[in-house]
């Protein structure tokens, strides 16, 4: 088992209410959210916890701008990516501990010591800390809308790509590796395959956040893939779990012909069509010519990263990608 946070993990049917017990040591909690989160749930949590008039609004949070009470003791994220995000950064600039209690199972963020942060147009990635607990609703959780489960979903089956690429670069440039990491992450990927039930979900991408915490950095569950969908970014086509799943059975499709894949890119493509996710540029708005100005720019994110890309392994070229994403149905 690797030794990161968070180490208090509570997940079930009705366990919003167990977090009273997390904050006995704490007075002034601070919740940050969304409005339609609050305007669902905000009466509820503020009977809970006395947190009436100590939220923060994402909307109106500015990075290193926002204010929070001189007395606000311990940082709440309550919602999705965005609000998980903006409380890890608020907890960093304040120097206070953090809870996590997504309301959707979007990403691999809900237990990382990283936030995702859009700057002018781009997206980047801010260091963090990791939270001290996550609580995770399940009757909560699931009322969320299915395209945000696919795309958490789309963000485990993406370490298909991302943990064999890990493998390649450490075999190839000497990056840094950790054999324990790479067996955990792959045990949560394999436990969604099987089965992608909402708490075995949540449970690989607390894994998945946990191993980049523990790790130091998001190689072990962020590959080309990954940079393809930041790449993406730049027009705003999809969420991101859809988007790097999007991406992998292309990298999967070059890291199985270099040896260091077990899975074939069909199998990818055969999976995200059972999980109901989009896997045709079609689906996700995107044309040739965009596919392929997207991964030049993926290649020059790993570069500046210095993260070896199957595809500069093989040195694929344009012509050799067109064909490669046409037979593939993409």
């Amino acid at each position: 088992m690797i030794d990161a946070d968070p180490h208090i993990i509570i997940i079930g049917n009705g366990v919003i209410n167990q977090v009273i017990n997390l904050l006995e040591s704490y007075s002034h909690p601070l919740i940050v959210s969304d409005r339609q989160v609050y305007s669902r749930y905000g009466v509820r949590l503020d009977e809970l916890l006395g947190t009436k008039d100590r939220w923060v609004m994402v909307d109106e949070y500015v990075i290193g701008e926002t204010p929070i009470n001189e007395d606000t003791d311990i940082i709440v994220g309550f919602g999705g990516g965005r609000s998980i995000d903006t409380a890890k950064l608020l907890a960093r600039d304040n120097n206070l501990e953090w809870i996590a209690m997504p309301t959707a199972a979007s990403h691999d963020g809900i237990a990382s010591d990283v936030a995702s942060v859009t700057h002018n147009g781009y997206r980047y990635s801010e260091r963090c800390k990791s939270p001290m607990a996550v609580v995770g609703d399940l009757s909560i959780i699931a009322e969320a809308p299915a395209i945000l489960r696919h795309a958490g979903i789309g963000d485990i089956i993406s370490k298909m790509s991302s943990l064999a690429e890990w493998k390649l670069g450490h075999d190839e440039k000497d990056e840094p590796f950790d054999r324990e990491i790479f067996e955990f992450m792959s045990d949560a990927l394999n436990s969604v395959i099987q089965d992608d039930s909402l708490e075995t979900l949540i449970r690989a991408q607390i894994n998945s956040g946990k191993a980049m915490s523990a790790f130091g950095s998001s190689r072990p569950c962020s590959g080309t893939e990954h940079a393809i969908s930041h790449a993406m970014d730049r027009e705003q086509y999809s969420l991101h779990g859809i988007q790097v799943a999007f991406a992998t059975p292309l990298c999967v499709y070059y890291l199985h012909q270099s040896g260091y894949s077990e899975y074939r890119a069909e199998d990818v493509i055969a999976l995200l069509k059972a999980k109901s996710i989009p896997h045709t540029m079609d689906m996700i708005g995107l044309n040739m010519e965009t596919m392929i100005d997207n991964i030049h720019h993926a290649l020059k994110i790993m570069r500046r990263r210095n993260r070896y890309s199957v595809l500069d392994y093989l040195n694929v070229q344009d012509s050799d990608l067109i064909r490669t994403i046409s037979g593939l149905g993409y």
